[in-house]
């Protein structure tokens, strides 16, 4: 973060400014991150797991059923 009177670089962890002692602003809180499992956001997943159950039901369905 850079002071706003001498513009020099401060550590995010400082209140005051190394070189002019002048109040540095609050560091703002970072953005939340989305929740992602393994690369891919969880709503992919949920997708996928559906769509793998569903598929696999209807596998199951048509096996039984005599070719005609």
């Amino acid at each position: 973060m850079n002071c706003t009177n001498c513009n020099t670089w401060n550590p995010d962890d400082k209140e005051v400014c190394w070189r002019c002692q002048h109040e540095l602003p609050k560091p703002q809180p970072k953005p939340q991150k989305r929740k992602n499992f393994a690369g891919l956001p969880i709503w992919v997943w949920v997708a996928f797991v559906l769509f793998f159950v569903v598929t696999s039901l209807g596998q199951c369905m048509m096996s039984g059923v005599p070719a005609a």
